[in-house]
């Protein structure tokens, strides 16, 4: 085995081939990393010419001259070939030391234990705990599982909804009742989905912004936005989808469901029929054009109000590697009854299912599975359209000089 640097494009196509591929390991985030002071080394380990383990690693400098070390979702390799693992370590701490770095810290895309739906963890399925006690053996120090939600952090758990041997039928039929329900309301409403242009991603930012300062998170920025869909969208790797409603069109269609169904009651009305039925259906098509005329009534005073076409949801989704990632949205809270969200997420499950995607991963959940958690909606909104819970291995850190502990006993004070 050997010990290398590697050019991105050799990086490149050794992270498409690997199960823990992550889009924040891709070479295009180095761009990302730019803007916040890091930079980027892709190093990676050889045998027989062929690489068979590897990372991007980032540097930034601290204090002294030190620096601080980072593998975001790194380190790409099999964990549980202890020789590569042991070797890859000890040239890591090799090279970071030569580059005055005190610190590598890691937090590998790879399972921890196996979930259900629930949360419940699997009996007898997938158990990598040997990996932090090998990781531990090997001088990592685990830092616990904190639950992260913050858009700085890589979140700990997830939750994945398989499409492999999958169909648009299945997937319908597997999901929650309501979501269902609420997926075939949207259409029915004529919610309409698009993929924005660069020039567009300002109406992206709007609906994302408005959305944090309501449920108090942190926003990025649309500079952050633009630079993932210069850098990702050339390989068709980034969308940003933004649901919409036409109230010219829905308010046409409606006028016409309305005469329809006057015809149908003026038919009923000649047929002067005093029998129990027929009164019946007379007040079932009475109920149905009031109910059309409330609906055109509101629709225009929200015409008058915002506009022929009205934004109602965005989302931005990376489709990367083996996955469909579901990564930032938000909601425009005057128009949240039209349940868009919905839709968007059906959205890209079909194209996930269309470009053979296995997994649609509807990324970061809180990991707490009480109803009386805040956060429990995020999860109960996603568990709708079935799949499972992932949890990861957590994070660790390598402390690479004295001078890592010099920084936590500074940190304590």
């Amino acid at each position: 085995m050997k010990f290398t640097e590697l050019s991105k494009e050799e990086f490149r196509s050794f992270l498409k081939t690997q199960p823990l591929n992550d889009f924040v390991q891709a070479p295009e985030m180095e761009e990302i990393g730019k803007q916040h002071n890091w930079k980027s080394y892709y190093v990676g380990v050889k045998k027989d010419d062929k690489v068979i383990a590897a990372s991007r690693i980032m540097a930034r400098k601290s204090h002294f001259g030190k620096q601080n070390f980072y593998a975001p979702r790194g380190l790409i390799l099999d964990y549980h070939d202890k020789d590569l693992l042991a070797f890859f370590t000890k040239a890591l701490k090799n090279f970071i030391k030569k580059r005055h770095g005190y610190i590598l810290t890691i937090d590998p895309a790879l399972l921890y234990q196996e979930r259900d739906i629930d949360g419940n963890i699997v009996e007898g399925g997938i158990d990598n705990k040997d990996v932090v006690d090998t990781l531990k053996s090997l001088g990592y120090r685990h830092l616990g599982f904190p639950v992260k939600m913050d858009v700085s952090s890589q979140v700990r758990f997830t939750f994945v909804l398989d499409l492999k041997d999958e169909t648009e039928e299945s997937i319908l039929k597997n999901m929650k009742p309501n979501t269902r329900n609420l997926i075939r309301k949207t259409m029915k409403d004529g919610i309409e989905i698009r993929e924005l242009e660069y020039d567009e991603l300002d109406r992206f930012k709007k609906i994302t912004e408005a959305t944090g300062e309501r449920r108090n998170f942190s926003d990025r920025t649309l500079a952050y936005y633009q630079k993932m869909y210069q850098l990702f969208h050339p390989n068709d790797e980034v969308h940003f989808l933004l649901a919409t409603l036409n109230l010219e069109n829905l308010i046409s269609q409606l006028e016409e469901q309305k005469e329809e169904e006057q015809e149908k009651l003026d038919l009923l009305i000649e047929q002067n029929s005093d029998g129990k039925k027929a009164k019946a259906q007379r007040r079932e098509s009475e109920q149905l054009i009031q109910n059309l005329e409330n609906k055109i009534k509101n629709y225009k005073k929200m015409m008058d109000e915002d506009g022929k076409v009205i934004d109602l949801s965005a989302a931005m989704f990376m489709t990367y590697g083996n996955e469909v990632v579901y990564l930032f949205s938000g909601n425009v809270a005057k128009y949240m009854k039209f349940n868009a969200q919905y839709l968007i997420q059906w959205y890209m499950i079909q194209y996930g299912l269309k470009h053979k995607f296995p997994r649609y991963n509807f990324y970061g959940i809180s990991g707490i599975f009480d109803r009386n958690d805040p956060d429990y909606g995020v999860y109960e909104f996603k568990r709708g359209f079935n799949g499972h819970v992932e949890e990861y291995i957590g994070e660790f850190e390598l402390p690479i000089s004295n001078y890592y502990y010099i920084q936590k006993i500074l940190q304590k004070k």
